[in-house]
């Protein structure tokens, strides 16, 4: 799904748009599953940037064949055609969109190369991947034999009691506390993460919290966000940005 054309921020943010030039240096394919998940923040540099690039979605049965020739056995991968013809293909995906980030955007807001800047983003992305690590239990445990994982038999009677009581202490416990981590950052700067404009924190945790509002996990209600006002404010804001609304088809 190529971005050819989307519109610049609303008033209250700065466009950043690639130049033609970088445009045309490199070629990228984007190569995950047709869900959001982990690619979407990496999808989300390129919407806001303007960055055309191949959206390549992959079924979960095609997964097996594809597997084996990926850089780590896992998904998304991210290839890059560079002007030369040469190529080169990436697997982790918060590295991928800092580059997008770092490549494409020519305002240099939504990854800004000064320090401190920097490290205020660093520091929202590590309280996201903090979030991540507390739900990954919860999510794992009912996906497939992963309860193996964490030290149990593969025949596990009690796996959906289990996988029940781990996402409902998540959600009366880890969410909200994490929720007050990011509603005390939003109430200091009363627009985004880390200040008056977008960076790949915002765009990396919209696309984590988007997850939460799908109603696609069981015992996690689509409207475990509604208690925390300020976050799903934040959210709005969101999803009316031009490129990201444009994105959703909101």
């Amino acid at each position: 799904l190529p971005i050819s054309s989307l519109n610049m921020f609303s008033a209250c943010t700065a466009p950043c748009t690639e130049s033609p030039a970088v445009a045309e240096m490199a070629k990228v394919t984007l190569t995950y599953f047709n869900i959001e998940a982990a690619a979407e923040k990496v999808r989300l540099v390129f919407a806001m940037t303007g960055k055309e690039f191949e959206d390549k979605r992959v079924s979960f049965e095609e997964w097996g064949a594809l597997k084996p020739t990926t850089p780590f056995g896992q998904l998304p991968i991210m290839e890059i055609t560079n002007e030369d013809g040469s190529k080169k293909t990436i697997a982790q995906s918060v590295a991928m969109m800092r580059w997008a980030a770092r490549k494409f955007d020519t305002t240099n807001s939504l990854y800004p190369a000064d320090p401190d800047a920097m490290l205020e983003i660093e520091e929202m992305l590590g309280l996201s991947d903090d979030l991540a690590k507390a739900w990954s239990p919860a999510l794992y445990m009912g996906m497939g034999d992963r309860h193996k994982l964490y030290g149990h038999p593969e025949e596990m009677p009690e796996k959906a009691a289990t996988v029940q009581k781990l996402r409902e202490d998540f959600i009366a416990n880890d969410l909200p506390k994490f929720m007050g981590f990011f509603t005390k950052k939003l109430e200091a700067t009363g627009a985004f993460f880390c200040g008056d404009k977008p960076t790949i924190a915002d765009l990396n945790i919209l696309a984590q919290l988007r997850y939460f509002t799908k109603g696609v996990a069981d015992h996690v209600p689509a409207n475990c966000l509604e208690p925390y006002t300020v976050v799903t404010a934040w959210m709005d804001r969101m999803h009316a940005i031009p490129q990201i609304k444009e994105w959703y088809k909101l």
